[in-house]
């Protein structure tokens, strides 16, 4: 039999006149098998495409040997009428071979699959994945085991677990008591997993700044605020912006020892991320002094430099955030070389980028964008896309090695892990190929969506619509009934309903607006879901949980700007605002469940039942009100 090879540009078929030339290139020998059926993440880089289907798919081969691709994880997949060929100079190129040829059976006739050959390769060599698990949320082993697999399934060779005090440490259970730690068992297992996805589990472990929990909880003396803050209440406010170690106490550098000491062994990386970022308190406490004499940059490189003996004298490489080192370009030759830094943006313009800087001083970098999910309900899916590609190209462009993709916990982590995972596959696809024409928005999602089960390809872009049209913030809401922060200036709050300016940033028609859009789209899902040909259900109910509190965040708002005086008519009824609240407590922690172990719900499900009870209670203000005060009476 004679097989003809078809070598198409990825271009022509990528484009409006695809379809119709694959019809005529294959049809009739092959009209099931059609390059646009195949949605593939990463989409290959080149492809030729076969007039006949192979008859022995079980005849499968690897093998192991060069393919004229410098590149470690270049691979060649050929699927051929009498079975299929795998071949790599690595065996992670083997591996990525069979993710892609896994992609292609699940599409496809498994028994008599499309004969093709695939010729790709990555742009950068680290393609990562960034998961916050101290902000509230602590997934189970099970969970993180699922998403490792997830990771390697779209070629992710790189997992980092955000890390403060959500880990047993020995010598201090004070400080995650109560929080359902990792343990030193649970990390292994998972090590040993990624080491067999060709996964690095790379440690992140807060050495600086971030040091909320440590300092509230057993070590106050090491604030560099000049306060006991152990009887302070908890504030998720200052847990993110507070509270920094007094970088000139000699204890401070002997914590992070033991921290690293105790952890480092447990991950046979290489690497190990002591974050060091966001490091807001230095010098304006007890260091204020000194950091008027020296400035503040040279205050956080000679404490920077200490964390990072500690980390090559147990044998790693240290890697931390840029965003402080990056207002100090002229420090960064004080720095080991080998010292790899994570430039991180989370905005599509990318005007905090310091990849510039980093790629003048020839240091080893990372870009980090991210999924745009904390402190949301839903991942605002409009900018992840724009943040991740844009910045996957600048990266490209600027000499990155490597992409991490980010997805923070904020304000107690909210966000659900179900509809994390196309911000999640759009950074691996950017990660291995950035310009890729298969990374256009309308096509990338209406792919994403069919491979989630929609037949419409409609999901996304549904998803993506009420994320954009949403008014409402959750952390204006968690202000409204959360203890209020001593750092809190007292113009951010109105001195005559007690609520957080922000409540009333926008008009009310604003928020009418958005509460119209999220109703249509929640009711669209719906309908939606029914259609669906298969899908993952937990991450629907999370998807539904998620249209739920953008909905419910909306209406809190409209009742209070009513009570405000601030509109005359509101057609809402608080008490079914505040039996939503409390359903949407619920739902959340059904879905909670069914991922992690149960951490620090109980901080959500107070400000929840809070947000609750002062919709009933039109007396209600901010801080420790008595709506709060009767929400946490009655758990």
């Amino acid at each position: 039999m004679l097989h003809v090879w078809l070598d198409v540009p990825i271009s022509i078929l990528n484009g409006p006149a695809g379809g119709l030339l694959n019809w005529l290139l294959h049809f009739p020998f092959n009209p099931n098998f059609l390059s646009m059926s195949l949605d593939l993440f990463p989409h290959p880089r080149r492809l030729r495409y076969r007039k006949d289907l192979c008859e022995a798919p079980s005849n499968v081969r690897r093998v192991l040997k060069p393919i004229g691709r410098t590149e470690p994880e270049a691979y060649r997949l050929d699927i051929a009428p009498r079975g299929i060929t795998m071949t790599s100079a690595s065996e992670a190129g083997l591996f990525y071979a069979e993710q892609t040829l896994r992609q292609i059976l699940k599409q496809t006739d498994p028994a008599a699959p499309p004969c093709l050959r695939i010729l790709d390769w990555p742009v950068f060599p680290v393609r990562g994945f960034y998961h916050d698990v101290t902000r509230g949320k602590v997934p189970t082993l099970k969970t993180l085991l699922s998403l490792a697999e997830k990771c390697a399934a779209y070629k992710i060779n790189q997992l980092q677990l955000y890390i403060e005090h959500t880990f047993a440490y020995q010598q201090h259970p004070e400080v995650w008591r109560g929080a359902d730690p990792l343990t030193a068992e649970e990390i292994r297992t998972l090590d040993a997993r990624c080491a067999e996805l060709h996964i690095d589990l790379v440690p992140s472990f807060s050495t600086f700044g971030h040091f909320y929990t440590w300092i509230r909880q057993k070590f106050p003396d090491l604030n560099e605020l000049e306060r006991d803050v152990s009887s302070e209440p908890f504030c998720w406010h200052d847990r993110m912006m507070h509270y920094t170690l007094d970088c000139q106490n000699p204890q401070s550098i002997a914590l992070v020892r033991e921290i690293i000491a105790e952890t480092r062994p447990l991950f046979r990386s290489r690497f190990y991320n002591i974050c060091a970022d966001e490091t807001f308190d230095l010098g304006k406490g007890r260091n204020r002094s000194l950091a008027e004499k020296i400035g503040p940059g040279r205050l956080y490189v000679d404490f920077l430099k200490q964390i990072i003996g500690a980390v090559q004298e147990a044998g790693a490489v240290p890697m931390f955030w840029g965003d402080i080192i990056g207002k100090y370009p002229e420090l960064i030759h004080e720095l080991t070389p080998d010292a790899v830094i994570l430039d991180w943006d989370y905005d599509a313009p990318l005007t905090h980028s310091k990849s510039h800087l980093l790629q003048a001083s020839g240091r080893a970098f990372y870009i980090c964008p991210g999924v745009s999910g904390w402190n949301s309900w839903l991942p605002d899916y409009g900018k992840a896309y724009k943040n991740i590609t844009r910045f996957a190209r600048l990266g490209e462009q600027r000499g990155a090695c490597g992409l991490l993709n980010t997805d923070w916990g904020d304000y107690g982590h909210i966000n659900t892990l179900g509809p994390t995972m196309p911000g999640l596959i759009l950074g691996a696809c950017a990660g291995w190929h950035p310009r890729s024409p298969a990374l256009g928005r309308q096509r990338f999602e209406d792919s994403l969506s069919q491979i989630l089960g929609d037949p419409s390809g409609r999901l996304l872009g549904l998803l993506r619509e009420a994320v954009a049209s949403r008014r409402a913030t959750w952390q204006m809401v968690a202000w409204s009934v959360q203890a209020r922060s001593k750092d809190f200036p007292d113009e951010w709050f109105d001195a005559a309903t007690g609520l957080p300016r922000g409540i009333f940033k926008l008009p009310a028609a604003a928020h009418w607006k958005a509460l119209e859009t999220i109703r249509r789209v929640q009711n669209t899902f719906y309908e939606l879901v029914l259609a669906f040909q298969s899908y993952d259900a937990l991450a629907m109910y999370e998807v539904n949980v998620g249209l739920s509190g953008l909905r419910v965040m909306e209406e809190f708002h409209l009742v209070l700007y009513h009570r405000a005086g601030r509109t005359r008519v509101c057609p809402l009824d608080p008490t079914e605002v505040a039996d939503r609240l409390r359903e949407l407590n619920q739902s959340l922690w059904a879905v909670w469940l069914n991922r992690n172990k149960p951490s620090e719900f109980h901080r959500i499900d107070e400000v929840l039942k809070g947000a609750a009870a002062l919709m009933e209670n039109p007396h209600g203000g901010s801080g420790k009100t008595a709506a709060m005060a009767s929400a946490q009476s009655n758990p």
